[in-house]
């Protein structure tokens, strides 16, 4: 049941109990349920914030913030179009300490345990170019390459993601059959494994890890999607749900997990709403709500998607943030399940 909807507020992070939201390219954040916000910060982009001012040019042109993320020491950190920007603790001005120079933003953010900070490169790339991940040591104030992804090898990278329970960092790549792959590193990249590699059942862009087995959703128009369980030891895959378009977003609380589809142009997912799908093991699902696709065109103003902060489980709260949807595009919903 939808308990709420926020306008003008795209839910980032839930941290220590407080929310945080874009709102254009200014973060506010909430720390009664959205009841009240306070200004925590401006992303210092004179281009593209005046473009997000205006909802349907902040679609159009990408000029959205894409993720946060919050470190140890208080400062943050932050995907906007074409580059990553950080405001130190107490500060309210993010500032620019990267320049993407391929591609519009990467897809997340990741922080392992020592405190570094990853991001991988996501690029249209027909031509197959090297692909690279970039880490950083000093809270995202200075960037370097720690891997390349040879020519030919993959299209772009997914998503970086920490597993608590190995102590690794773990990627995923696309798009197309050979360059779909879900590796690991346990030493800053020096040396990578290769987990599982190969068709569209490997192509994901979110990986939740429980203690003997990974979950993940498929992102692909070649194919239905569905969520897999695959086993940590032997590797072996379990097709647990079917679902009804490709899932590019999600979140999870200790055990429980949230995931939304995508309405994305294809021959195979032709479903014209966005779901949300629930579990509290990893392996049952059941679907929560859906939000109909809006009427302008998904491929100037985007897909019909949900996209779910960081911590987006709260109790028995979820939080969740609608992206070009009838009713809820821009707008922060939270939803009792």
């Amino acid at each position: 049941m939808i308990e709420k909807i926020i306008s003008g507020y795209c839910v980032l992070n839930i941290h220590n109990g407080i929310i945080y939201a874009s709102k254009g390219y200014k973060i506010y954040r909430s720390s009664d349920e959205t009841k009240t916000w306070e200004l925590d910060g401006t992303v210092d982009d004179f281009k593209f914030s005046n473009l997000a001012r205006i909802r349907l040019s902040a679609r159009l042109f990408r000029a959205e913030i894409a993720d946060l993320l919050i470190l140890k020491d208080g400062s943050r950190v932050l995907i906007g179009k074409k580059g990553i920007f950080v405001a130190q603790k107490d500060s309210m001005e993010y500032k620019k300490t990267f320049s993407i120079p391929r591609g519009t933003r990467p897809l997340n953010i990741c922080e392992g345990a020592d405190g570094t900070i990853y991001f991988g490169e996501y690029l249209r790339n027909i031509e197959r170019t090297s692909v690279h991940i970039y880490h950083s040591h000093d809270g995202g104030v200075t960037w370097k390459i720690c891997y390349t992804f040879k020519k030919d090898t993959i299209r772009h990278v997914h998503g970086i993601f920490y597993d608590k329970y190995e102590d690794k960092i773990w990627f995923a790549t696309g798009d197309w059959d050979g360059e779909c792959i879900i590796g690991n590193t346990s030493n800053d990249f020096k040396e990578v494994n290769i987990f599982k590699h190969g068709g569209q059942k490997y192509r994901t862009v979110e990986l939740f890890f429980f203690k003997d087995f990974i979950i993940y959703g498929t992102d692909t128009e070649f194919e239905k999607n569905c969520i897999y369980k695959v086993n940590r030891k032997n590797a072996t895959l379990e097709r647990v749900q079917n679902v009804q378009g490709s899932i590019m977003s999600g979140s999870n609380n200790g055990n429980k997990i949230v995931i939304s589809t995508t309405v994305e142009p294809s021959d195979v997912n032709t479903d014209q709403y966005s779901y949300v799908w629930f579990s509290e093991d990893g392996v049952n699902w059941k679907e929560l709500c859906s939000f109909e696709k809006d009427l302008f065109d998904p491929i100037y103003f985007q897909y019909g998607r949900i996209k779910f902060p960081r911590n987006a489980i709260v109790g028995n709260k979820i939080f969740f943030t609608g992206h070009a949807l009838k009713g809820i595009d821009g707008k922060t919903v939270l939803l009792n399940y």
